[in-house]
């Protein structure tokens, strides 16, 4: 039975019941109507009648290869062609070359198709034909090269039953488990019109078996010429074409048409507007996607509108969310000056599939794919696994990656004429069998990266089931081969005892290559931590402490101890982290320890001390050191005694009060600007250190009381100094006596406060007096010059008494 489909709309034949007895004149007259009708069959068959009658032969020739080519009748036309070329009807018709090479190109004689494009090139004027004729032999050429270049993953199979039958199946499409198709069969209707039409129906088939299934009520309307469906992801909206016969002809308009799906009825059908189906034009083939980067429905279509780049273009348009439609937009990307047909999108491989004879290809329209929405990708030829020298197209593929459906006319489809080898399409479909891959696992130190050996890989198959297809142990490696296998999930799981484990997951969906696939897991070794925590002050074991441990370069909290029974704690640390150790206790000044990662690298076993000080102990050293300034032999001067019983604060006043005294007895003999300078250091050392500094002194007895009363027991070391104007021997005891005015500060302090504190040795007050040997070099020790032995800063600063440190005694029986 006869079959004839166009690639985007649908043209019919008319096959005459008889050739009988019919006049040269009348098949002229036949071939040209038939001709007209674009009924490439009948016209071929018309000729080869005429033929017989041996009048203008090359010229019916020409005619019956012209039509044999639109027939798709390869061979049949290439006979023709070469008849003509050995009858020099080349001269009469320069485009025979192209021709001939055109139908060589189309069954795969690649070499013959070179040569016959050479030729015409050799005889072409028309700038765009020559350029076309060189695209050819480019192409023919790359088809050569890769023919053989086959995947052997990948099994083509024809649907022999159920779905391809006697009549024209194309534009295969997927969605949820149904298989829809187009198909082409003449309308019973019409069998008495002079012109037999065909109808254009879309038909719905369960994918896993291929029997028929009812669409959906109301989704097709069984009076209209159908093809080319596709649904949005959620289905409830469909795009379709929709072709009207042009009158008094086979020709076919096309536009596209939608539907919409509310509370499960569908609509009526809608055509698009004007921005996808362009006047005087066929706009057909739409593939709507959803724009993830938007959330709008974009719709890819088929047109031949005058604004494109070739004969026909992809374009796409987007729907807003009032549902208007933007204005068209060519995928100059990928459209040509020949033809671009069968748009369709693959979320999961994020390629976008179309045909094309405008790319090198192998012979007709061949499947091609181009990594979706990305400027700098390039058009790839799915290879000759899919193509053929025929056309291949309408190529889709299920959400799996896995099956794929395509139309084609190739060899094996049914024909229009067996001898002729002309027409037909059928769907085939492509399945892409998983790969085996080789996987290596390499175990390392996170820190280093070097191997470690003894590690537990466990390779799982991410699925319902997470079946473990691999586990081993390897204690004279640090690296694991395996095989996996495409289009799966996989993790890894890496583990060794005293290390942290490392897991990776990755898939083997669409590999750019089969190469070995290399994945490192690092571990990171475990490590211990001892801390002990002392008093600062007396070095004693310090309980009751709260230990934190953080990740510094991250900030990040790692754990937490207190221990109430001992002093000593335990961590578990990773190698190669960096740590602060914060220890805590009530009434207590924290510490901060901090570890870096050499160092948790380096140690088998890190052990640190750590120590806490009494807030009001920290309080009191932050007062120090107290320096207490006498004037010149004071007190009790000239007594040879070691002690005394006057206070620091009566005596100090009296000093404070002679600060005139010194500014004069000092500066008296000097000139400006000296003197002026003299003047400010002797008010800056009386105001500053002698006045603040006793000042403190008062402030660090308050402190001090507060400690006692709470039970504590405190050691003050003081040390005596003197300027070196008397001898080294009296100095001594002039030295002891101002430490000795210190201490009566303190038992006197407060009528008595610190008396009893003093008398039961819990407040211990040890005098270390330096006396003149402590004195710095370059201050005067002569009598005479009373200028500089007495009133010189130098001599007035070593003239001093400093409370220089505090310890804390301990009480074993309290909880520190």
């Amino acid at each position: 039975m006869l079959k004839k489909i166009g690639i985007f709309s649908v043209y019919f034949v008319c096959l005459s019941s008889s050739l009988i007895a019919q006049s040269y004149k009348q098949y002229l007259e036949m071939v040209n109507k038939a001709t007209q009708e674009e009924d490439y069959y009948n016209a071929v068959l018309y000729i080869q009648s005429a033929l017989k009658f041996e009048i203008s032969t090359d010229s019916l020739k020409y005619l019956a290869a012209e039509n044999a080519r639109k027939l798709n009748a390869f061979s049949l036309a290439e006979s023709y062609y070469r008849d003509l070329v050995n009858n020099n009807a080349d001269e009469l018709h320069p485009d025979i070359y192209f021709h001939l090479g055109d139908m060589q190109y189309k069954q795969a004689k690649y070499n013959d198709a070179v040569s016959s494009f050479g030729k015409y090139l050799q005889v072409a004027e028309n700038e765009d034909m020559r350029s076309l004729a060189k695209s050819k032999i480019a192409s023919s050429q790359w088809a050569k090269a890769n023919q053989n270049l086959k995947n052997p993953l990948l099994k083509i199979q024809e649907i022999k039953s159920k779905i391809n039958t006697e009549q024209n199946e194309t534009s295969p499409y997927v969605f949820k488990n149904s298989l829809y198709i187009t198909t082409m069969r003449y309308d019973e209707r019409d069998k008495n019109s002079v012109l037999l039409k065909k109808a254009s129906r879309i038909l719905k088939f369960n994918e896993s078996n291929y029997n028929s299934e009812d669409p959906e009520k109301l989704l097709f309307d069984e009076n209209a010429n159908l093809a080319h469906i596709s649904f949005n992801p959620q289905g409830d909206r469909v795009f379709y074409t929709q072709c009207a016969y042009i009158e008094g002809t086979t020709k076919l308009s096309c536009a596209i048409y939608t539907k919409v799906k509310s509370a499960g009825v569908w609509s009526t059908a809608k055509r698009l507007p004007l921005n996808v189906n362009a006047p005087n034009s066929n706009n057909t083939q739409p593939h709507v996607v959803l724009d993830e980067s938007s959330g709008k429905l974009r719709l890819y279509f088929v047109s031949d509108r005058a604004q494109g780049k070739g004969g026909t273009d992809i374009y796409y348009v987007t729907f807003d969310d009032e549902n208007n439609v933007s204005a068209p937009i060519n995928v100059e990307q990928i459209n040509t000056v020949a033809n671009e047909y069968t748009p369709f999108y693959n979320k999961r491989r994020n390629l976008f599939y179309f045909s094309s004879d405008g790319h090198p290809g192998f012979g007709g329209q061949d499947i091609f794919s181009i990594e979706y929405q990305k400027d700098s990708a390039k058009v790839i030829n799915l290879g000759a696994s899919i193509n053929t020298s025929y056309d291949d197209l309408y190529f889709s593929i299920d959400s799996s990656a896995r099956n794929a459906y395509f139309s084609s006319n190739r060899s094996g489809s049914a024909y229009v004429d067996e001898l002729w080898k002309a027409c037909c399409f059928d769907v085939y479909k492509a399945n892409f069998i998983p790969a085996t891959i080789d996987l290596e696992v390499n175990t390392l130190d996170s820190y280093d990266s070097l191997g470690i050996n003894g590690a537990t890989v466990i390779v799982q198959e991410i699925d319902p089931k997470n079946e473990v297809i691999f586990s081993n142990t390897n204690n004279n490696a640090s690296n694991y081969e395996l095989k996996i296998t495409e289009d799966k999930k996989y993790r890894i799981i890496a583990s060794k005892p005293g290390y942290l484990p490392d897991t990776i997951v990755f898939n083997t969906i669409d590999p750019k290559d089969y190469s070995k696939i290399v994945k490192n897991l690092y571990l990171t070794q475990e490590k211990k931590l001892n801390v002990s925590v002392f008093e600062k002050t007396t070095l004693f074991s310090l309980k009751g402490v709260k230990l934190q441990v953080w990740d510094h370069a991250l900030n990040q909290f790692v754990s937490e101890l207190t221990k109430l029974d001992t002093n000593n704690f335990e961590f578990t640390i990773l190698k190669g982290k960096e740590y602060q150790i914060i220890a805590s206790k009530n009434k207590y000044e924290s510490d901060t320890l901090n570890i870096t990662p050499k160092e948790t690298a380096a140690e088998p076993i890190l052990y640190r001390k750590m120590y806490l000080e009494l807030n009001a102990i920290a309080e009191l050293r932050k007062l120090l050191p107290i320096r207490l300034f006498f004037d010149n032999d004071s007190p009790n001067p000239k007594s040879e005694s070691d002690t005394t019983n006057v206070l620091f604060s009566n005596i100090y006043r009296d000093y404070l009060n002679k600060k005139g005294v010194y500014m004069y007895e000092f500066t008296n003999s000097l000139m400006e600007p000296q003197r002026s300078n003299a003047l400010l250091d002797i008010d800056t050392f009386f105001e500053h250190n002698v006045r603040l500094n006793a000042e403190k002194l008062n402030l660090f007895m308050d402190k001090l009381m507060i400690i006692m009363e709470e039970g504590h027991s405190i050691d003050i070391f003081l040390k005596g100094y003197a300027s070196p104007r008397a001898k080294s021997e009296y100095n001594q005891h002039l030295s002891s006596r101002r430490v000795t005015s210190i201490r009566n500060e303190f038992d006197r302090y407060n009528n008595g406060g610190f008396h009893t504190f003093i008398e039961n040795l819990n407040l211990k007050i040890k005098e270390i007096p330096f006396g003149e040997s402590q004195a710095s070099l370059d201050v005067s020790d002569s009598i005479e010059d009373v200028r500089n032995s007495v009133y010189s800063l130098k001599a007035a600063y070593e003239r001093r008494v400093e409370i220089l440190e505090i310890l804390k005694g301990v009480d074993s029986n309290l909880n520190y």
